[in-house]
């Protein structure tokens, strides 16, 4: 049964139940909308590499698709949710995307025959959390939000950082069967710090691959911001 219609019968079913007030129907409805609009509305709408969905597109239901009677309902919902929840066994991430896989035993790229054991230096003793939703403050308007712990081991460090937006709906005709919504996001207060291996020469080598320091880069500040703007419509 697809999610509205299962919507449609339940608001049916207790419209009939005089003593409810219309508050609690209203908060039954919205509870319904929450659980059964599933992630898939906000796919397509990150990086191929970010851990977290970091968009309100799912709160943002076409009021068309239900009878006007119960549009006073999406109007006056509010609530929090969360979409996604990352914790890193083997992935560090920065900006809410992934940034390295943990280094294990690591061969040179200059010369496969050199190997050693890395992973301890990238040993952490807590590992990084990221936490990602959003705060629904009406029918068309709502807050992004993210929370990275960070990450800490001998060679590399990731402060936390927070994930901060905007998300906005406005429909474009009356009967509610088209809207444009646009999202404005970003990661900040992130920073990423790497700190080279030496061997027993003094030379400095990036660790998790065994390259020699002066060949290798990185953005030490990575805040992505996010633009968002889709448009669609009921026909």
């Amino acid at each position: 049964m697809r999610p509205l219609e299962a919507i449609r019968r339940f608001v049916n079913t207790i419209n009939p139940i005089t003593e409810r007030p219309p508050s609690i129907r209203r908060r039954l409805l919205v509870v319904l909308l929450v659980c059964l609009t599933g992630p898939a509305f906000a796919e397509g709408l990150d990086p191929e590499t970010a851990l977290l969905p970091s968009s309100a597109k799912q709160a943002f239901v076409m009021d068309a698709q239900l009878a006007p009677e119960y549009w006073h309902a999406l109007d006056d919902r509010r609530y929090l949710a969360i979409t996604g929840l990352s914790i890193g066994e083997r992935m560090i991430a920065a900006g809410g995307q992934s940034l390295m896989i943990l280094p294990d035993r690591e061969c040179s790229i200059y010369d496969a025959s050199v190997c050693f054991d890395v992973g301890s230096f990238y040993h952490a003793a807590m590992p990084q959390i990221l936490l990602s939703g959003f705060l629904v403050l009406d029918g068309n308007d709502a807050l992004l939000w993210g929370i990275d712990s960070g990450f800490t081991s001998e060679k590399l460090t990731v402060s936390p950082s927070l994930l901060l937006g905007l998300s906005k709906r406005w429909f474009l005709s009356e009967k509610r069967d088209s809207q444009f919504i646009m999202e404005a996001s970003g990661w900040m207060g992130q920073s990423v710090s790497h700190t080279p291996c030496y061997d027993q020469f003094n030379r400095a080598y990036y660790c998790a691959n065994l390259s020699a320091w002066s060949d290798f880069s990185y953005n030490p500040h990575p805040g992505d911001f996010y633009l968002k703007l889709w448009y669609e419509k009921v026909f």
